[in-house]
């Protein structure tokens, strides 16, 4: 016996710690060193009830601290905890199996004490045995739900794959029937030992063929054998723990009578013998036999909210499961006392609402993706670890080696079809779900509307592809059908990232770009963009294969991709709450400089009856400012003038900004003469900071009353600009803004 405070400081500072922890009886602290490792015991209080004790816990008991496989007292976290007392209760329900006649081994964490130790410390692993101790004399163990039996101290369980809510929903669906059978593959090798259990219901007259359609699977390998589920056909809660470290068929047997289906398990093996099903499985060294039992109990509650996979019927969510791993000699019954019983632990099998818990965020809708490239590949990769299941990919390119610097890909893919790559990301992330993937290789400007619209209606659509032509086939396509829009690309060599996120009848991607560069006066990052664009007008440099130019593209590390990716995805986990750009601006460096939400405002759009084949988009923050100065100004006329940009191709002005009264006007209730556009700070500014890509458009003036219908004069002074405007073919504009009423007015060269 050792005197733990005698040894090494960190066991001195350990030592001090516990017995300064809250009800640690002073001078209760013995160390003892085993051949196993160490244990430390101690003496520690529990809390006195108002109630008579639930259980038999003391005033004061004796706990073990043990560390054994590497864990060292002082220095990490205990590898189990015991409660030394012989009769210490063990119909507990959060206990540790330890074998017939071990001390009872309270579970204090879930996910084990070192995680614990690592983040708070001892004081961690004392809180929790002190809230165990507690809640086992007040008979609250459950108040947060059924936790199911912690896996027994030494057990060396055996790795697979189980679907428990499949499990639970079949037998409270099925509960008077008590049995069902299905298959599972049977692995031993270099990897260990695994069974992997498959979520069908199979016949016993149809298990033979099932088991030989597994081993298909398997390469021919004879490693498919059944799973006999068994569970009792009366809902009645037990509240006792039942399972143990069982490790042979006696203790298997002995435990499924206990749960009343020893009879069921025996009449399902032997039916399963009469039709030919012999057990056999691939086994070093010569063969042998398989069998995978899962058994269930009822309980009181629900198992816990916190475990993950359980059935969402809280009904059914009360079957607590447990799976073994049955092994048999080949020339021996596969039901016998000596046969070999593991416990298996069940991971959940990659699907994807394993990663949408793994990952915290809700179910994404079902996406379109036209674009697979390094920026739509890396958003798609995100999307497809968190959980997506449903998918259109449309991308006409193939994968070149040059790609591989930065797309999601290996050179297993070279020369595929970009969105068959994108298509096996999500592919090779899930086992036995069946997923919604469709690749298209296509060029989205040679869909007929009717087959793009298919694709993109009631879907989340995401444009990757940096592609203007795109930009307008999307805008052209959306006002017929209903569709939110997400847009990512990278500006500026690729240190401005920026994700443009259009909800089902807000801005065009056409306007959401206009007010972006309209944001340059304003917005550091923008106006760099733009001042490079200038500066730089050849764009990328030339990529060279064989003899010729093949490709143009930038220098740009994935890093600085998966930065602008990580931001899009984010923006789409937001679930689309508004209209706005997500910029995301890197340092020369590719180092991130934070990222900035830029609102974008409704657009208005007006059809000149001039002109009825044109579009006149107006924001809404051009409009108020109209509105707002028109009301100022009353009873006199006011005007501006109108800047954004226009699209002959599209036969679309958009208008972003509207300016208020400039200097040199004149203004009655009868007229206006406005001074020359361009005298203000801000007009320069705007001009100077978007390089000229937002520019002037035409004016606005205000009828104090009346309509916006245009008189003579204003017919008058239209002619007037329209004889300026003739000199470089630009349209002539004017708004004019009435009581409770706006009207556009163009004519074009």
């Amino acid at each position: 016996m050792v005197d733990p405070r005698s040894g090494a400081y960190c066991h001195q500072l350990e030592a001090r710690r516990i017995e300064g922890s809250a009800a640690v009886i002073a001078g209760s602290l013995d160390l003892l060193t085993v051949d196993e490792g160490e244990i430390l015991e101690f003496d520690i209080a529990s809390e006195p009830t108002v109630n008579p004790p639930a259980a038999d816990v003391r005033d004061v008991e004796r706990i073990c601290f043990v560390y054994k496989d590497g864990r060292k007292f002082g220095e990490t976290g205990p590898s189990h905890v015991l409660c030394k007392r012989d009769d210490f209760p063990r119909d507990l329900v959060h206990l540790c199996s330890t074998g017939p006649g071990g001390p009872a081994a309270p579970c204090l964490a879930l996910g084990g004490l070192q995680p614990l130790y690592e983040r708070v410390g001892i004081e961690a692993v004392m809180e929790r045995l002190r809230k165990f101790l507690r809640d086992a004399k007040t008979g609250t163990l459950t108040a947060d739900g059924w936790e199911p039996v912690p896996f027994g101290i030494d057990q060396i369980p055996c790795g697979g794959e189980v679907i428990p809510h499949f499990f639970q929903d079949h037998a409270y669906e099925n509960l008077s029937a008590g049995v069902a059978m299905g298959t599972a593959i049977n692995v031993e090798g270099d990897i260990g030992r695994l069974m992997a259990l498959f979520p069908d219901v199979i016949q016993p007259e149809q298990m033979l063929e099932a088991l030989a359609f597994r081993n298909g699977n398997a390469g021919g390998k004879r490693r498919a054998v059944p799973w006999i589920f068994l569970w009792p056909t009366e809902i009645k809660p037990e509240l006792d723990p039942i399972f143990d470290n069982w490790k042979t068929g006696a203790d298997l047997l002995a435990g499924m009578k206990r749960i009343g289906v020893d009879q069921a398990f025996t009449s399902a093996v032997g039916d399963l013998l009469m039709r030919g099903v012999d057990f056999r499985c691939e086994r070093a060294p010569a063969g042998g036999k398989g069998l995978a039992v899962v058994l269930g109990i009822w309980r009181a509650e629900p198992i816990m909210r916190e475990f993950f996979g359980y059935s969402d019927n809280p009904a059914a969510r009360c079957l607590e499961l447990r799976a073994f791993r049955v092994s048999q000699g080949l020339m021996e019954e596969i039901v016998a006392l000596d046969t070999k019983v593991e416990t298996i632990v069940g991971d959940y099998p990659g699907s994807p609402e394993l990663y949408r818990w793994v990952s915290g965020v809700d179910p994404i809708p079902p996406v379109t993706l036209i674009g697979g490239g390094a920026l739509g590949s890396s958003v798609f990769n995100n999307l497809a670890r968190s959980g997506l299941d449903d998918a259109i990919i449309i991308d006409h390119d193939l994968m070149r080696p040059h790609n591989l610097a930065r797309h999601t890909a290996v050179t297993a893919d070279l020369y595929n079809p970009k969105c068959d790559v994108v298509a096996e990301q999500i592919e090779g992330l899930v086992r036995t779900i069946a997923l919604r993937v469709q690749p298209m290789q296509r060029d989205v400007l040679d869909i007929p509307v009717d087959e793009l619209t298919s694709a993109i209606e009631g879907r989340l659509l995401i444009d990757a592809t940096a592609d203007e032509r795109v930009r307008q086939r999307i805008d052209e396509i959306r006002s017929d059908i209903t569709v939110d829009v997400v847009r990512t690309e990278m500006f500026h060599e690729g240190r401005l990232g920026a994700t443009f996120v259009s909800p089902a009848g807000g801005p065009t991607l056409a306007d959401m770009m206009r007010t972006m560069i309209a944001s340059a006066p304003h917005n550091r990052s923008v106006a760099a963009w733009l001042e490079h664009e200038e500066m730089h007008p050849l764009g990328p440099d030339p990529l060279l294969a064989g003899f010729g130019c093949t490709s143009q593209t930038i220098h740009l590390p994935n890093h600085a991709v998966d930065q602008h990716a990580s931001v899009a995805s984010a923006t789409i986990f937001e679930g689309l709450k508004g209209a706005g750009i997500a910029l995301n601006p890197l340092d020369d460096r590719y180092r991130p400089e934070g990222w900035e939400w830029l609102p974008v405002p409704n657009f208005i759009s007006f059809v000149p009856a001039t002109e009825p084949d044109w579009q006149i988009r107006l924001s809404d923050d051009a409009l108020q400012c109209i509105t707002a100065a028109r009301s100022e100004a009353l009873p006199s006329e006011t005007g501006g003038y109108l800047y954004g940009a226009w699209d002959p191709g599209l036969k679309q002005i958009t208008i972003t900004t509207a300016t208020g009264l400039p200097p040199e006007s004149t203004a009655t209730p009868t007229s206006l003469k406005l001074g020359p556009a361009g005298a203000t700070n801000e007009e320069r500014r705007l001009l100077l900071k978007t390089r000229n890509r937002i520019y002037l458009c035409g004016t606005w003036h205000s009828h104090p009353t009346g309509s916006a219908a245009m008189s003579g004069r204003d017919y008058e002074i239209m002619m007037a600009h329209h004889q300026r405007d003739l000199e470089t073919l630009s349209p002539t504009l004017i708004l004019i803004a009435g009581e409770g009423d706006v009207q556009v007015h163009l004519k074009l060269p």
